[in-house]
């Protein structure tokens, strides 16, 4: 199913909509005003997403829903720590072949943090849509010991989905008699995150990280084309329609 979805996501969102509009052109080659139109309208997607006045609007609209807290710690306090799995690097050779992606080592390295400035216990939630044989859960508990000092006191590596991770997490810590939790992922993630965490056994605290990850516009540079915006706004329009998603579901 996580290729299915994937797929239906790419074709979703350019560039690679872009097919979809070639086949639209295709069944409408007789037409030529749709055709001009369905190109037309292409392109300008294509370009207006490519545009970082757009990208970095698209990322501020998650980012400003919960708001940076310096020394989070010292303004709430929380039972346990809720770290959420950000993606996985099949082909990092230099660590063995395989490890967290950078993605993840910004929350491992947050809940790093709030775990030494508070004691709190950490659950690692993130399963294996692939079936390589290790889940995401175990490779940040690797990580988080290795190269951070820390050990993880739950893994949760059956989660396939963010509304997974809330599901199977607050099980896991309902069982434990854990009544409040922070809640560990980037800054344009937590709205969906929040959204299927609200609501469950346990009260789950706001706890986001590396703001301001939008693409380069310094002066005129925010009206031209780049690269880099694109994956911008490819993240933010993948949480909006997540959250659309799950508000449906």
């Amino acid at each position: 199913m996580i290729l299915l979805h994937r797929t239906i996501e790419f074709l979703l969102y350019p560039p690679g909509n872009l097919l979809l509009f070639l086949l639209l052109g295709l069944l409408f080659y007789k037409y030529r005003k749709i055709r001009i139109t369905l190109a037309f309208v292409a392109v300008t997607q294509l370009l207006l997403f490519s545009l970082p006045v757009v990208s970095n609007a698209l990322m501020a609209s998650l980012e400003n829903q919960y708001p940076p807290q310096k020394t989070l710690w010292k303004q709430q306090t929380a039972q346990a720590i809720v770290v959420l799995g950000g993606g996985r690097n099949d082909r990092a050779i230099e660590y063995g072949g395989i490890t967290v992606s950078s993605a993840e080592m910004d929350r491992l390295r947050y809940a790093a943090l709030l775990h030494r400035k508070t004691g709190a216990p950490i659950l690692l939630t993130g399963g294996d849509p692939i079936e390589s044989g290790i889940s995401e859960a175990q490779l940040m508990q690797q990580v988080l010991k290795d190269e951070l000092g820390v050990s993880a006191r739950w893994i949760e590596g059956n989660s396939h989905t963010t509304w997974e991770n809330a599901v199977y997490s607050d099980k896991m810590l309902q069982a434990d008699g854990i009544e409040t939790a922070w809640l560990v992922t980037h800054a344009w993630h937590m709205p969906r995150s929040m959204q299927v965490f609200e609501g469950r056994s346990v009260k789950y605290l706001a706890a986001s990280h590396s703001y301001g990850a939008g693409s380069w516009d310094k002066l005129w540079f925010k009206w031209m084309p780049q690269a880099s915006a694109l994956g911008t706004s490819n993240v933010a329009l993948h949480e909006w329609l997540g959250y659309l998603w799950y508000k449906i579901k």
